[in-house]
């Protein structure tokens, strides 16, 4: 994980305990709501980045891992 990566991450778990604790304390309907919004937002950021980060992994687990590394000549050629 490289610096930007780890910022992204600390800022978004830092944003999501702040839009929590701060959800808790609101007493105005409309607030509240943009505040839950607020945090689902960065919640599905952080989840998203997390399926980009596993997400090569799979693939490439997928392509190296069959015994089929490339389509043979033949069928290239159209015989």
């Amino acid at each position: 994980m490289n610096n930007h990566d780890f910022y992204v991450h600390v800022i978004g778990v830092a944003l999501l305990i702040g839009s929590g604790l701060l959800s808790l304390g609101l007493e105005d309907r409309r607030l509240k709501h943009w505040v839950s919004s607020f945090f689902v937002l960065v919640l599905s950021l952080l989840l998203a980045d997390v399926v980009l980060h596993l997400l090569p992994n799979a693939i490439a687990g997928f392509i190296y891992g069959s015994r089929y590394h490339s389509i043979p000549v033949n069928l290239l050629k159209g015989h």
